[in-house]
């Protein structure tokens, strides 16, 4: 690099470029930076038709770092594309890492780069634990009535739910809390699945994690424990709160839609509210509230509890529930947290080769793609990858 092209020249000509006061020197000056630099950013595809949220968020990564004034609309869409270019390269020299659109497409060459090992996407599967301890491996379990418990029948469909429904001399609060009887049911990696609880509540259940629920609620509340990561669709009932407890927080709602994330590999708990309203606390050992002032979620907030402090903040709440619909919904999104999404979706073991890049991704991509798909599609990033089979083991190397 020229001596001329330091950082506080860079970042004056960024203040001119905002500005549109750039004089026909510093424009050459800095396309020709830009030039020399053309191979240390993963760049954003001209024809992208989004270009304008990922120029406000880029824009947004500087401002926070140049203290510079937002874009100024109505220019060109020539000048909005060089400018997101020149802005990744930006975020790259001032240390904020690369930015990467990612498409839903694949070209032949990709492919032939990654040609090889190859690994299929994750499905419906999870084992059953009924409350006598028999264990049903679903996905190669019978579709139709599976066991009947406590005056509650469990049962299978063909596109991957458990039903539990009492039976019709059953009444729903009937029972002491000495007679409710626990199922749970666990995905492993690479594997999904969806329970109807006897309230009629709906629960998504993401891959590598775990519920328990009683087959029956009781007349006071309606309680479920998670490891993992899981989607909720509460039927409203005023007299018996849903509780969730899920490592060291207590989430409660009347009837609502809320995604939590909480596995026991994450130091941090993400509680995102899609519609309606729920309250996260602190939890003891036990899963008890303790004596702390709840937070309230509105819709489109999150809270994220960490080391025993819980902050909340806006959020575009597609990239937490896009698991829910089907795919990898990126937005801003870290590489490493980007890989630990494919390991469990593909149930690989991902392993850095070098020092992991400061780089971000946005966009989506189905989760029905197979491995091979979904890592030439991230190597738009400038990230390589390879696949490593040893017996039933996958490895994914990250270079």
């Amino acid at each position: 690099m020229a001596a001329k092209f330091t950082k506080a020249y860079l970042k004056e000509l960024a203040y001119k470029w905002e500005k549109g006061t750039l004089t026909e020197e510093e424009r050459a000056n800095f396309e020709q930076w830009y030039l020399d630099h053309d191979d240390e950013t993963a760049e954003l595809p001209a024809n992208y038709d989004g270009e304008d949220v990922i120029r406000d968020r880029l824009f947004s990564r500087l401002e926070d770092h140049m203290n510079i004034s937002r874009l100024v609309t109505g220019r060109g869409k020539g000048f909005r594309t060089r400018w997101i270019a020149a802005a990744s390269i930006l975020l790259v020299l001032f240390g904020i890492g690369a930015y990467t659109y990612v498409k839903n497409t694949v070209d032949d060459k990709q492919q032939a780069v990654m040609a090889g090992n190859d690994i299929n996407p994750g499905g419906n599967k999870a084992i059953l634990t009924l409350a006598n301890g028999q264990e049903i491996n679903l996905d190669g379990a019978t579709d139709g009535e599976l066991a009947e418990e406590g005056g509650v029948k469990v049962s299978k469909t063909a596109d991957g739910q458990i039903i539990y429904k009492l039976a019709s001399n059953h009444h729903p609060n009937q029972g002491t809390s000495e007679e409710i009887a626990y199922n749970t049911i666990r995905t492993p990696k690479g594997g999904q699945y969806k329970i109807i609880l006897p309230d009629s509540s709906c629960v998504w259940l993401n891959a590598a994690s775990f519920l328990k629920y009683p087959t029956n609620f009781g007349e006071n509340n309606r309680t479920v424990e998670l490891n993992g990561e899981a989607y909720f669709e509460i039927s409203p009932d005023k007299h018996r709160p849903f509780l969730v407890k899920s490592s060291g927080q207590l989430t409660k709602v009347l009837g609502t839609q809320f995604n939590i994330s909480a596995y026991s590999d994450e130091d941090v708990v993400k509680t995102t509210l899609v519609q309606g309203a729920v309250s996260v606390t602190q939890s003891s050992e036990g899963g008890n509230e303790r004596n702390s002032k709840p937070t309230v979620l509105l819709p489109g907030e999150q809270s994220t509890m960490r080391k025993g402090k819980t902050s909340v903040a806006k959020v575009d709440i597609n990239q937490y529930i896009g698991w829910k619909r089907g795919v990898f919904y990126f937005d801003e999104t870290k590489l490493t947290d980007a890989m630990k999404q494919l390991s469990r979706w593909y149930d690989v073991e991902v392993v850095y080769e070098s020092e992991v890049p400061d780089t971000y991704f946005y966009g989506e991509i189905n989760r029905n793609k197979t491995l091979l798909t979904a890592l030439a599609i991230l190597q738009e990033g400038g990230v390589s990858f390879k696949i490593e089979k040893e017996g039933d083991k996958n490895r994914l190397l990250v270079y």
